[in-house]
């Protein structure tokens, strides 16, 4: 297509409809597509998602603002169905872009009526309460990484899919696993890396024999549900209903469910069903070819209003029909600004505690101005959605481009102010001067703080490459004190599911990949290494045991006191402040409770030293309700005053008398 202006195109074409797709009204099917510059639209019906069973060709009607329309005078639910465009004497068929089912490995869309896919009760499925983001703590994890491992205790036909969340009273060796250990450990929120249906895992092999594997940032049909993580892939009924078993699941155990999206790129470019709908108009292009931004060949145009339609048609879907509680958006650098904020306007119609947050930063140079998109240094203009705070992580364990780096805790001490920034969550703070690239965040709820998740080496792994000289009890006393920064920080903590038993992603024995000339045994990008490298591995819970109870004290302490969790700038001013421990390089702040009713006023100290070490305390008598083994020990009228003792790599948190 030869489009020279799209904002031109867009005020003559585009469409405001929302029946787009394929729609059962009462006792026939409507189906609708937008494709204003096709010559011909044809819709396909199938019996089943694969093979060669096509039942009909209809040709459709073209309607104004460039909507193609065809009536089927019977409910067609459960059949299968393509379009067929042309585009310069040329036909291609494709999956419809708008279909909400699709069939095994999603090449053909499913005509669904989805009263048929509930589970039992499910009109009575609640979303948990979430006043602020502030009082979430979030866990990442895979579908199909959470239950794999014959350690989960999961049922083999239940392992690696949606249902693994709907068993409960798993365990390893006594250990609680899966949802038990979802329940006990005290998060909040679930976030689930894509379940939307993504193109490089044959659905066909059980996912218990698939050898291929992928993360799943290769979208195919972003309205669709990935077939693997399903019992049975050939029925899209199955996998809607077990996908709303597993929200069903955690929602009555009070835990929300959050998607990870990925509108900023499909997997395919030339070969993508948008592409064939519409050549050219859903992607971004320079010099006439699809532009990369994402890093993965393509990025979606957003700014144009059929794409930017088609993303917030697609989330209000998810939130909608789903019950979602929270959407993760991936390279959300590469949407543009008015775009996430309608997102987060048409969220808060639908329900204004699903929370929104995402990547500041793309995959590579986009051709749409820097201003106009989502960089974290823009973030005011789109102060109601969250930001990875990647300064935060990479000044706890060192810089993710180089494993050999290190951070605050593991001796790093030049990283102090960044520290201090992250704590304060980010927000002006008068005792903070300088360092304003950390300083991001209109509120607190803006930074969503963290120092492991999918992406790159895990904390553990990271650990014992960056601190090799160190003992293995001083590294794991580093993970606790990494876990300890991420929880008592103003803003969003955020935790990848077993970084609270050390998880480690080893490299399969045939990779043998090095830097500098060393072999580096650890994985730090596998999206698409096998389970072996993947999977939890839930014994390790079991073998670090004490990590897990030192993580679940953290998130209950900050549970507890309400000064851990302030949701404004104007809050961590006024509540916050740094004190004088006699060392600029131990951390010390306090945090006084506004409530009238309960004025307490908790003083955190942070230790880098290798070594035990004597800090001043503010003025004042105070117990310590979380030391560096995670225990309480203000039962025991034990008062201290003036200075105290800090274990060497820790935080010790003490409540005022």
């Amino acid at each position: 297509m030869n489009i020279q202006d799209y904002e031109k195109f867009d005020r003559e074409n585009a469409y405001y409809g929302n029946d787009l797709g394929a729609v059962i009204i009462d006792n026939e099917t409507h189906f609708k597509v937008w494709a204003p510059e096709s010559a011909i639209v044809i819709l396909n019906l199938y019996r089943e998602g694969e093979g060669d069973n096509l039942i009909e060709s209809v040709p459709m009607r073209k309607l104004e603002k460039g909507v193609w329309f065809v009536t089927v005078p019977k409910n067609l639910d459960g059949t299968f169905y393509t379009y067929t465009f042309e585009y310069n004497g040329q036909r291609r068929e494709t999956i419809d872009i708008y279909a909400k089912a699709c069939g095994v490995n999603g090449d053909r869309g499913a005509v669904v009526d989805f009263n048929t896919t509930n589970p039992e009760n499910w009109e009575k499925v609640k979303n948990p309460e979430c006043k602020n983001p502030c009082d979430t703590v979030i866990y990442e994890t895979n579908v199909r990484d959470f239950s794999i491992d014959k350690t989960s205790g999961v049922s083999e036909k239940n392992r690696g899919r949606f249902t693994a969340f709907t068993e409960s009273g798993t365990s390893y060796k006594g250990t609680a696993t899966c949802l038990d250990h979802l329940k006990s450990l005290g998060i909040t929120h679930v976030h689930l890396l894509p379940v939307f249906d993504f193109a490089t895992i044959d659905e066909r092999i059980p996912i218990t024999e698939n050898q291929n594997y992928n993360w799943g940032y290769d979208p195919k049909n972003y309205n669709c549900l990935e077939g693997s993580y399903s019992t049975n892939p050939y029925d899209p009924k199955i996998r809607i209903r077990e996908f709303k078993m597993l929200i069903q699941s955690l929602h009555e155990n009070n835990i929300g469910v959050i998607m990870d999206v990925v509108y900023n790129h499909t997997y395919e470019s030339e070969n993508s069903s948008f592409h064939k709908t519409f050549p050219f108009y859903y992607h971004r292009t320079s010099q006439g070819w699809f532009s990369n931004g994402s890093g993965c060949g393509n990025e979606l145009a957003s700014e144009r209003a059929m794409v930017r339609k088609y993303i917030l048609n697609s989330v209000e879907f998810w939130a909608r029909e789903y019950k979602i509680d929270g959407f993760r958006f991936d390279l959300m650098g590469l949407i543009d600004i008015e775009t996430v904020n309608l997102i987060r306007d048409k969220l808060n119609e639908i329900n204004p505690q699903i929370l929104m947050y995402g990547e500041g930063w793309t995959g590579g140079e986009s051709p749409l101005s820097s201003a106009k998109l989502c960089f974290k240094w823009n973030s005011y203009q789109f102060a109601r959605v969250g930001l990875f705070n990647d300064n935060l992580r990479d000044a706890v364990k060192g810089s993710v481009f180089n494993i050999y780096d290190k951070g605050f805790v593991s001796g790093n001490l030049n990283t102090v102010n960044t520290i201090k920034r992250g704590l304060a969550g980010s927000v002006p703070h008068s005792q903070l001067i300088g360092n304003d690239e950390a300083c991001f965040a209109y509120n607190p709820s803006q930074t969503v703080n963290y120092c492991e998740a999918h992406d790159n080496h895990t904390l553990w792994d990271k650990l014992t490459v960056s601190a090799e000289n160190f003992t293995a009890d001083e590294r794991i006393k580093m993970d606790k004190l990494s876990a300890a920064i991420v929880l008592l920080s103003q803003g969003v903590p955020f935790l990848e599911l077993g970084q609270d038993f050390l998880r480690s992603k080893p490299k399969i024995p045939n990779d043998r990949e090095t830097l500098d000339n060393k072999y580096i045994p650890f994985n730090g990008n596998s999206y698409n290494a096998p389970d072996e490298t993947n999977s939890i591995k839930w014994d390790q819970k079991a073998e670090n045991i004490s990590v897990f109870r030192y993580y679940k004290a953290l998130i209950a302490l900050r549970k507890k006191y309400p000064q851990l969790r302030l949701r404004k700038r104007e809050c961590v001013e006024s509540q916050m402040r740094f004190f004088d421990t006699g060392d600029s390089s131990i951390i010390g702040y306090t945090l006084k409770n506004n409530d009238p009713k309960n004025k307490s006023v908790i003083a955190i100290l942070l230790n880098p030293y290798t070594n035990d070490r004597i800090a001043y305390l503010p003025e004042g008598e105070y117990t310590i309700i979380l030391n560096s083994d995670g225990k309480d020990e203000s039962k025991s009228n034990r008062t201290i005053s003036g200075q105290v003792q800090l274990d060497a790599i820790s935080a010790l948190v003490l409540l005022k008398k």
